[in-house]
């Protein structure tokens, strides 16, 4: 029996051994290295990423000035470059309807941009143009910024070769005429020259050049009050003078080479008149 018995216990399967296995708790040491190598990893990751950000960083400053420089370009500017002399926008927001015949006879002028830093206000219908001094290029060094405020329209004039120029119009019911007050060249006039004076609350003021076409180079500087002769003068006329008598005045042309619109802006102007007429500028050939 005991033989049996010994034969059935070595038939049976033998148990697999249960195996343990012990977690040691860390020590105060090896916690503080396993701390800092999470830390030294973060670390080093955040470098990594900052690296790279630098790296775009140089990159875009490569390409920044031009895109700068380009948005950043005004109308004078562009009318520099272009040796075509100074340069200034009109038309007035909301309805502005700026055209190429406000920038006088054949003068250069552009579109004016939206994005351009002298455009000013939005249109709401119609646009801006930008009037340059000169046709075309003058052969002349590029001439300084022209500020607003800065130049006057004489100097606009004399830069594009026209020889003397004056504002013409009266606030606050302007209506000068470039067809009918000015038989040189002649371009809508705003605040961008110093002697454009108080704004009009109707019709407009114009920039009135005592030539109608340009000469190869500049004009010299008009003095601030020239005669109607002075005027007459640097257009290439023989001689100049002044028609209508204070205060109806009347000023006729009488057939004379170009008439203009007289202002106080001449020295031999005269008084004012009081009862609507206005005296005229004769040049004579």
């Amino acid at each position: 029996g005991q033989t049996e018995r010994a034969k059935g216990r070595t038939q049976r399967a033998p148990r697999p051994r249960r195996t343990f296995s012990r977690c040691w708790p860390m020590s105060p040491r090896a916690r503080v290295a396993a701390a800092c190598t999470a830390a030294l990893v973060v670390v080093t990751v955040c470098a990594l990423v900052a690296l790279r950000d630098a790296a775009s960083a140089q990159t875009g400053l490569a390409t920044a000035p031009a895109a700068v420089e380009a948005s950043a370009a005004s109308c004078d500017d562009r009318c520099r470059v272009s040796n075509a002399g100074n340069g200034y926008i009109v038309g007035t927001a909301p309805l502005c309807n700026g055209g190429t015949y406000d920038c006088g006879n054949g003068n250069l002028y552009y579109a004016a941009d939206p994005s351009q830093p002298d455009y000013g206000h939005q249109c709401h219908s119609g646009g801006k143009v930008c009037c340059c001094a000169s046709v075309t290029d003058m052969s002349t060094p590029t001439l300084p910024p022209a500020p607003v405020g800065s130049l006057r329209c004489a100097d606009f004039c004399a830069e594009g070769g026209y020889g003397y120029g004056m504002v013409i119009g009266t606030a606050p019911a302007c209506q000068a005429d470039c067809v009918a007050d000015c038989d040189g060249a002649c371009s809508v006039s705003t605040d961008f020259f110093s002697d454009h004076g108080n704004s009009c609350l109707s019709g407009a003021k114009r920039c009135c050049c005592a030539r109608a076409g340009p000469v190869a180079k500049p004009t010299p500087r008009m003095p601030d009050h020239p005669s109607c002769n002075d005027w007459c003068l640097s257009a290439g006329y023989a001689r100049g003078d002044i028609d209508g008598t204070s205060p109806a005045c009347n000023g006729e042309c009488e057939g004379a080479a170009a008439c203009f619109l007289a202002t106080d802006m001449l020295s031999d102007y005269g008084k004012s008149c009081f009862l609507g007429g206005s005296k005229r500028c004769r040049c004579w050939s």
